[in-house]
């Protein structure tokens, strides 16, 4: 019998050594650097499945460590993360399971710069004797969990012996069941994660009802009065200064100060300075001066500004401005400016709108800025994107730097190509219409022109001369006009133009109302790639309050003849005649 016991006892420590031997030997990595026990641990449970089992009530897992850990085994680095502390380990069945060793030689080292290149030889593990408790012939459903906090409980298992006939050793049946009920151990070491209260009552963090597992619980209500910490809220929070939240918030949360939840907000936040979410807002986030969010699917509202680092679904308003790392697929409405990182679907602003992306819609008292393509843009100045498709309105400059397939008005008109229409005072498409003219007419016998835009709307500069008779006397215009093409054939085409052109006659400049308007209609024919020739018909009309100094008649010699003179009051001439434009275009 003694050999027989004997032979069991060695199966049973070879077995427990090599259970042992394969966890601990388990390579793992890290790097400490000043944090508490508890999160090294959490740390190494979540990444490598390692459960520890230990009470808080010996173990002092709020002290600080510091430890270095480069692909080793599990007892190595254990040995090295509680070096300095007074901490013992040992493997009972898949737990590690720490206990306090107040007799544990700490080393002078403050731990601060462990090495990992020097291998550490791990020390021979101290047997601990483990309780079995076997299992009463009550219901399962009877038995009591143990204590919180409690460092193991072995429970034995409901199984059939191995041998029916005659007796056997209770240590034999134990030995022979071994692996049955060793993984059946049940371990309460520390609080469950998010842990849910009915409600909590703080005044500052730690200081309250929740103690010092108020950053660890969640809560369906919390009232803080000064400065409350919480794991989580899901339901409501109230605070008269700030409220603070280490995980998610679900529900309604008002803070005097602010609030300042580091994940996920649902529901409805107001802070009478701020609001912060460090993960994604859903909802509605209000708040006296800013808002801030990692990515909102949400309504904000501030009196100085909202913040967002990723992207934007819902609604922005704000006093000053509103900024967004990514894309905005939301209104943006601001008192100064609104500022995206991608794309912009609507923003309105003050003072200016800039999109680092394209954009739908952009209103803005002073300019637009898109980096990409844009739908609109309406500025009180200027406005600037690449394509547009509907329309850039701006009462000074617009500028598109790709294809301008709308309407463009403003005072100057930039665009590379254009497949609708620009409205301005100067316009200046790259790849457009731009002639430049050398032609004669009854009025005056030298001009120079100069048309730029599109086939469907351009702008004519104008200046032009008669040859002088000799007598000292010279007349000279300088005029401005708007003109539209149809094309015929390849190589034909007909212009049809409005022109004004002031006359000065033998001075600089004549200050009184002396103009003649233009109607013509041109017919161009194309020589070569670069030059034609056009010849056409013009409907002219002179309005004058110019009198000639000798004779005191209001009379142009620049007028061949009449068809209507006509005064329309003492001071103002009108004269009508038909004539004809022939010269060349380039």
């Amino acid at each position: 019998m003694k050999s027989i016991l004997a032979i069991y006892i060695s199966f049973f420590l070879t077995s427990s050594l090599l259970a042992q031997e394969g966890a601990l030997s388990k390579r793992v990595t890290f790097e400490y650097n000043n944090i508490r026990l508890k999160e090294a641990l959490s740390d190494l449970t979540d990444r490598y499945q390692i459960p520890f089992s230990y009470s808080t009530e010996q173990v002092n897992v709020r002290q600080r460590i510091t430890a270095k850990a480069t692909d080793m085994p599990l007892s190595e680095a254990l040995n090295l993360l509680f070096e300095n502390i007074k901490v013992a380990y040992m493997k009972v069945g898949n737990h590690i399971v720490l206990r306090n060793d107040p007799s544990k030689a700490i080393s002078k080292s403050t731990g601060s710069k462990q090495s990992t290149s020097k291998k550490h030889r791990p020390e021979p593990e101290l047997e601990q004797p483990a309780v079995l408790v076997k299992q009463q012939e009550s219901k399962p459903e009877e038995l009591l969990p143990p204590p919180q906090d409690s460092v193991l409980a072995l429970e034995m298992p409901d199984v059939q012996p191995v041998r029916r006939d005659g007796d056997m050793h209770p240590f034999d049946e134990t030995l022979l069941n071994f692996e049955k009920w060793r993984y059946k151990s049940d371990t309460w070491t520390r609080r469950p994660p998010n842990e849910k209260r009915v409600a909590q009552v703080s005044i500052l963090p730690f200081i309250g009802t929740n103690t010092r597992e108020s950053d660890e619980v969640t809560n369906n209500i919390s009232m803080n009065l000064l400065w409350g910490m919480n794991g989580g809220v899901d339901g409501m929070e109230v605070g008269m200064g700030l409220n603070m939240i280490k995980r998610d918030m679900k529900g309604f949360q008002l803070g005097g100060l602010g609030n300042k939840v580091n994940r996920d907000m649902t529901g409805t936040q107001f802070g009478g300075i701020f609001n912060y979410a460090g993960g994604t807002t859903q909802g509605f986030q209000a708040a006296g001066v800013i808002n801030f969010a990692n990515n909102a699917q949400a309504a904000q509202a501030a009196g100085l500004g909202n913040i967002v680092t990723g992207d934007v679904t819902g609604l922005q308003a704000s006093g000053i401005f509103n900024s967004v790392g990514g894309n905005a697929k939301a209104l943006q409405a601001s008192g100064l400016f609104n500022q995206t990182g991608g794309d912009s679907k609507m923003q309105a602003a003050g003072c200016f709108n800039r999109s680092r992306g394209s954009s739908r819609v952009q209103t803005a008292g002073v300019f637009n800025w898109s980096r990409g393509n844009t739908k609109l843009q309406i500025g009180g100045l200027f406005n600037r994107a690449n394509d547009v498709q509907i329309g850039q309105f701006g009462g000074l400059f617009n500028r598109a730097r790709g294809e301008m397939k709308g309407l463009q008005i403003g005072l100057i008109n930039i665009s590379d190509t254009v497949s609708g229409v620009p409205i301005g005072l100067i316009n200046i498409v790259k790849r457009g219409y731009n002639k430049f003219e050398i032609y004669g007419s009854e009025i005056l016998h030298g001009n120079f022109q100069l048309k730029l835009g599109a086939n469907a709307f351009y702008n004519i500069f104008h200046v032009g001369a008669r040859v002088p008779p000799g007598d000292g006397s010279y007349i000279w215009g300088l005029g401005y006009g708007i003109g539209t093409v149809t094309t015929l054939s390849q190589k034909s085409t007909l212009n049809w133009e409005l022109m004004a052109i002031h006359i000065s006659e033998n001075e600089t400049w004549t200050n009184n109302l002396n103009s003649i308007g233009e109607f013509r209609f041109l017919w161009n024919h194309q020589l070569g790639k670069s030059i034609g020739f056009f010849i056409g018909p013009t409907a002219n009309v002179m309005v004058s309050q110019h009198r000639n100094p000798e004779t005191g008649e209001i009379r142009s010699p620049v007028v061949p003849y009449t068809l209507l003179d006509e005064d329309l009051n003492g001071n103002t001439n009108l004269k009508a005649w038909v004539g004809v434009n022939a010269g060349f275009r380039f």
